[in-house]
Order: structure tokens, then C-alpha cells, then sequence
């Protein structure tokens, strides 16, 4: 009879592991990790903590930038499969030396970079400027339309939004008067019937009060030709745009690259499908932010790329 060696999960092994040693020079996450702790100042964020004598220690804010920009290079954008790495990858756990923050945290830390981002990518700019990484000559511009978690039957102009909310009104009118009616032949106040119709008339009034509300407190956008452009009531800042694949509800975003190395010098998300109108707001982010990373008259002399969209 064959003869094996012992195996079993029955037993413990003692590895240990250095959390330095799992990031290799030459890779991204040494590199992410090196900028962000030898080279990026990070001391604005302690204005956000007011913790110095009470209340529990935050998560550091430079694990959780270098836990979302690996996560993001490797296409991890979901704050789950995030929470996930930190505890079973182990260069998401070198990155955050073991804190293993929760998809709470990551998910609050991402959504409150409004202010902070920009700065974060002038600061790396200014360190790609000095490692001599930007070449400076030939710029290159382009972007892709992403869908937003935003219905498409939720947009349109103001005047479709208010014939909308108009016929969802009759419809809780209607739908209020077979409730009573039905009540008054059944005789019954409380049966399943009577809760499924009652639920169905709140989400009427919901839908109704939702795009009331959204035409109480936004005004028309017009477009550059000066026709009215369609609003969202899930989120107005974004539009519908064609596609290859159809229409859809969401963003235009576009980055500029420096062709040395493929560095983007700016990048910017717009609630518009026309990518002619979007050239001139990117030339001026990108200058602006070469102004920030020492640049005189940046972009002035220098060749631009860009697709007709």
C-alpha cells in the first residue's frame, strides 16, 4: 500500500512575516508607499480629528490613501473588496501595517476628499516635476462616458419633470379612491389587500414628493446653444448621454497625460456628453495644476492630443 506523508488541518505553524519585507522595490506598492510616507505631507488632515485628549484613536490617513490607491490601480473601487484585501492580501496589510480598517471607514475617508484631493494631486505632481518624470512637450487628452447610479426615467426638463409629478399625483388620487372604495364593499380594514394598496399609494407620493422637492430647489440648466438641458432628480449634476452601447445616465470624464511617462496632469469628471465643450475647462485644469507644481506659462509652446469624441 502507498505510503504519503502526514497530511491534515489539524496542526498550528508559527510564519512569521515581515510587513516591510512584502514590499519589493520596483513595485507600485513600494513606490505608493515610499511617496506617501518619505514624501507627501500629510499634516492637514489632523484638523479633521479632535480626539488629542477624548475619544477613540482615528485609522491613519496614510493607510487609508495607500490602501485606496492600490486598491484603485488594481481595480478595486468597492470599500468592501477593500476591507476584504486589508485582511486577507498581504500587501494590503503591509500598506496599512495590520490596522485593517473596516468598509465604513474607507467608504467615509473616500466620500470626504472633496477638499483634499486636489491638494493631494498638486503634492504628487510637484513630486513626479522633481523626479523629472513629466517630459513637458506632448500632452495627450481623452475620457470615456460612465454610467451613474442615476435613472434614466428620472431625468428630463423641467416642464417633462412637472407633467411627471403631475400624473403620479392622479395616479395617488385614483389609487386612493379604489382603496376606499374597495374598503367600503369589503368591509375589511386590515386585510393584506388593504396594506398592499396602502403600500403602493406611499411610493407613489414618495415618487412625487421626490421630483416636487427636486423642482423646488434646482433651476434649469441651459447648454452652451442655449437650449434647456435635462435635469435628474437622483442627481442632478449628471446627464444622459449617447453612447455605442445606448443612451446612459452619467458622467463624462476625461484625463490629460504627460507622454513621458503617462502621468496625469489633470483629471475631471462632467455632467455633459458634448466633449467639445469640455477642452477648454481641461486645458485650464491642467494648466493650473503645472502652475501649482512650478510650471511657467505651462502648456504655452506644447503639442495637445485629443479625439473629436
Amino acid at each position: 500500500m502507498a505510503r504519503y506523508k502526514h497530511y491534515g488541518y489539524d496542526q498550528l505553524m508559527m510564519v512569521p512575516v515581515s510587513l516591510k519585507e512584502q514590499l519589493l522595490p520596483g513595485t507600485l506598492e513600494h513606490a505608493i508607499n515610499h511617496v506617501v510616507e518619505e514624501r507627501l505631507d500629510l499634516s492637514f488632515f489632523d484638523e479633521r480629528y479632535c480626539n488629542d485628549e477624548t475619544g477613540r484613536k482615528a485609522i491613519d490617513p496614510r493607510a487609508l490613501i495607500k490602501i485606496v490607491l492600490f486598491g484603485y490601480s488594481r481595480g478595486m473601487i468597492s470599500s468592501r473588496s477593500l476591507e476584504r484585501a486589508c485582511r486577507e492580501n498581504i500587501i494590503f496589510m503591509a500598506l496599512s501595517c495590520g490596522q485593517a480598517p473596516d468598509h465604513s471607514t474607507i467608504a467615509a475617508f473616500v466620500s470626504s476628499l472633496d477638499k483634499e484631493i486636489g491638494l493631494l494631486f498638486t503634492k504628487a505632481l510637484l513630486i513626479f516635476e522633481q523626479e523629472d518624470l513629466l517630459g513637458g512637450t506632448h500632452f495627450s487628452l481623452d475620457g470615456l462616458k460612465l454610467s451613474f447610479n442615476a435613472a434614466k426615467e428620472r431625468s428630463g426638463a423641467f416642464s417633462d419633470l412637472k407633467k411627471k409629478q403631475d400624473a403620479l399625483n392622479r395616479k395617488v388620487r385614483e389609487a386612493l379612491r379604489e382603496h376606499r372604495a374597495e374598503d367600503n364593499r369589503s368591509g375589511k380594514k386590515n386585510g393584506p389587500d388593504r396594506k398592499r394598496r396602502e403600500k403602493r399609494i406611499r411610493r407613489l407620493k414618495q415618487k412625487a414628493d421626490r421630483i416636487g422637492q427636486f423642482l423646488s430647489e434646482n433651476e434649469p440648466k441651459t447648454g452652451s446653444g442655449g437650449k434647456e438641458i435635462q435635469g435628474n432628480v437622483t442627481d442632478n449634476e449628471s446627464a444622459k448621454m449617447a453612447t455605442s452601447h445606448g443612451v446612459l445616465q452619467g458622467y463624462n470624464a476625461n484625463a490629460m497625460v504627460d507622454e513621458k511617462h503617462q502621468v496625469i496632469v489633470h483629471a475631471e469628471a462632467f455632467g455633459k456628453g458634448d466633449d467639445s465643450s469640455i477642452m477648454e475647462p481641461m486645458l485650464d485644469g491642467a494648466k493650473e495644476k503645472l502652475a501649482a507644481a512650478g510650471w511657467k506659462e505651462p502648456l504655452k509652446g506644447r503639442t495637445i492630443s485629443a479625439d473629436t469624441g
